[in-house]
């Protein structure tokens, strides 16, 4: 699986590398990487992080490698937002993690799976940590349990629920 990840968007949802990054911007960066690194040995899922450099000294889009990430800055004047976007257009089978609801609805929209940021930080949590998914921790005790087509999860919640459990 690919995903493609909001960095700033992450880190902000998230309450222990917020306060990282209330240090520094590049202390929040290298902690969500570090975590990202320790997910994807886990895992072995294709990660890209996505960070805005809208504001930074680059003036094009930067590319690097960290381990097994890839780590995308944005250029002077475009958002990370825009270079999502992007990615989301030229391959559309993959999973977009943001809180940004205008992310959400055009990954929806172009055929990606989207992931709350605060559902993303559970699942990176919990396999990080060696907790390991049990019954009470699946998505599905939080939605309450339907019969019936009339009573059925929507399409979306039912594709966002399996691709939650991939994670």
């Amino acid at each position: 699986m690919k995903l493609v990840i909001d960095g700033y968007n992450l880190i902000r949802q998230s309450p222990t590398l917020s306060q990282i990054e209330l240090e520094s911007l590049e202390a929040g960066r290298e902690a969500l990487i570090r975590y990202l690194q320790a997910y994807r040995r886990l895992k072995r899922h294709d990660i890209t992080v996505v960070f805005d450099g809208e504001h930074g000294k680059h003036l094009s889009l930067q590319k690097e490698k960290v381990g097994a990430i890839t780590v995308i800055y944005s250029g002077r004047g475009q958002k990370a937002d825009d270079v999502i976007k992007e990615i989301v257009e030229r391959q559309p089978n993959l999973i977009v993690i943001s809180s940004d609801k205008e992310i959400v609805s055009f990954a929806e929209r172009h055929n990606a799976n989207a992931v709350l940021s605060a559902e993303f930080i559970s699942k990176l949590e919990m396999a990080i940590y060696g907790k390991g998914a049990t019954k009470g921790d699946h998505p599905s005790k939080i939605v309450p349990k339907k019969k019936g087509p009339s009573h059925r999860l929507s399409k979306r919640e039912r594709r966002r629920l399996r691709v939650l459990k991939k994670l």
